[in-house]
């Protein structure tokens, strides 16, 4: 549980890194991160099904960067993939035949 509450900081963190910009994909980026961080803090959701709550972000964010020729901060882009590493690390304990460090 610890480690899923260390995601949910990551998770608000970046939130906060887009909420300073005020550009309508900024808007979408921080709409998307608040759903997600509503699904992950379900009691219900734990173990391998965080990373399918958290990996869309990344996706969306990708999406909207190519669609609309945004470009991230190193701050965002820092948090993002810390962000993507500790939901798959999450993930990763669960499965089976992948040692858990």
């Amino acid at each position: 549980m610890e480690k899923k509450q260390e995601l949910i900081a990551k998770m608000l963190e970046l939130q906060h890194l887009f909420e300073k910009q005020s550009d309508a994909t900024s808007q979408a980026i921080v709409a998307s991160i608040k759903q997600a961080i509503d699904k992950v803090a379900d009691k219900r959701i734990q173990g391998v099904n965080i990373a399918p709550q958290v990996l869309p972000i990344g996706y969306f964010i990708r999406d909207e960067m190519r669609d609309h020729q945004y470009q991230l901060t190193l701050a965002q882009r820092t948090v993002l993939f810390d962000m993507e590493g500790m939901a798959e690390a999450i993930a990763n304990k669960y499965f089976s035949g992948i040692p858990s460090f």
